[in-house]
């Protein structure tokens, strides 16, 4: 399940996820990043599911690794299905992830169908005529996908959705488009009912520039934290609304891909989001105030440099601590720019066929 960062491929995964095990399916999930600490991995695993992580790269570059991390959750739980998120700005999955799956290890896995997602609030002409760098990359996935998924449908009117399929049927003709909400979960019985189905992928590697691509992930600086701190009484809600609208104050809404915010103690879990200017709370268990050990996530993917995304984050954490009356705590992250695409294999539309 790809598409860009911020369309919604962790709680859809989730969903479906939740879906297929009530339905006495068991699954597992693989997610996927450029960097390591992820929340979304956390957020899986606090939902019960058994989940691995590809880190240090694409699906595509560091492929031994989640053939081999596959391999182990196969062994050791004997899975329906693994459902795998690649990373956002990831694409050509096709080529170098799909093929090579279905050409190399088909005695091991049946591949279904590619889906992806894309954001309905955010698609705009830019994106469809990949005008800018990250529009062609936006685009590129659209065109390899075997399903469409346009999220965040509740977002838009009826009007500008039917824009949006044929905006979507005008660069991919052959993909069906699934109209999809994960507010109201319209759409989601469709997309669970493709995933439990035993439709294989029949899709075919579509032509990338390579330069361009590369360049489309430079754009983006990868943020990862960990903060670790013990506290009596510390409301999540409030220290993670801090740390996402204290980062967002450095930059211009379009800038902010996706930031995301995870705050765990042994009473509580909170997940919160931030795309361009719109902060949501995608997941709440227990108490929305934390005591004793706590653990916060933050993952931040904007369009800046390194050092001045690492600055912002660290300059928003400690004024948001220092509000909520946190001054003792821990801190361990890293920041960096993606760099060029390098995939372990690059399968042509002639490899399928022989």
């Amino acid at each position: 399940m790809g598409g860009f960062l911020g369309a919604g491929k962790t709680t859809l995964i989730n969903k479906v996820a939740g879906k297929l095990t009530a339905n006495g399916r068991k699954v597992a999930i693989i997610n996927n990043d450029q960097g390591v600490d992820l929340v979304d991995t956390q957020y899986s695993r606090g939902k019960g599911f058994r989940t691995a992580e590809v880190l240090g790269g694409c699906f595509c570059c560091r492929f031994p690794d989640l053939l081999k991390n596959t391999r182990e959750i196969v062994a050791d739980e004997h899975p329906d299905m693994v459902l795998a998120e690649p990373v956002g700005s990831c694409t050509d999955l096709q080529a170098t992830v799909v093929a090579p799956l279905r050409v190399l290890y088909r005695d091991e896995f049946t591949v279904a169908p590619l889906m992806v997602l894309v954001d309905s609030s955010r698609l705009s002409s830019d994106e469809i005529e990949a005008k800018s760098i990250g529009g062609y990359l936006r685009k590129h996935q659209i065109e390899e996908a075997e399903y469409v998924v346009l999220s965040k449908v509740d977002m838009i009117s009826s009007a500008r959705l039917q824009e949006m399929i044929d905006a979507v049927k005008s660069i991919n003709p052959k993909a069906p488009v699934i109209a999809y909400s994960a507010i109201t979960e319209k759409g989601l019985d469709e997309i669970v009912e493709l995933v439990a189905s035993d439709r294989r992928s029949a899709g075919a590697p579509v032509n990338v520039d390579y330069d361009t691509y590369a360049d489309a992930e430079a754009e983006l600086g990868w943020y990862n934290g960990q903060i670790t701190f013990v506290t009596d009484r510390v409301d999540t809600y409030d220290l993670g609304n801090k740390v996402l609208r204290y980062l967002a104050e450095g930059y211009e809404p379009q800038d902010i891909a996706h930031a995301k915010v995870m705050i765990r103690s042994p009473v509580s879990a909170m997940k919160m989001s931030l795309i361009f200017s719109n902060l949501t709370t995608d997941g709440v268990t227990g108490s929305r105030y934390a005591q004793g050990d706590v653990q916060m996530l933050v993952n931040g993917r904007v369009v800046s440099s390194p050092e001045k995304l690492r600055s912002n984050v660290q300059a928003a954490v400690r004024r948001a601590m220092s509000e909520v009356g946190v001054s003792d705590y821990t801190y361990v992250d890293d920041c960096f720019s993606p760099g060029r695409p390098n995939p372990t294999h690059r399968m042509t539309e002639q490899d399928l066929s022989d």
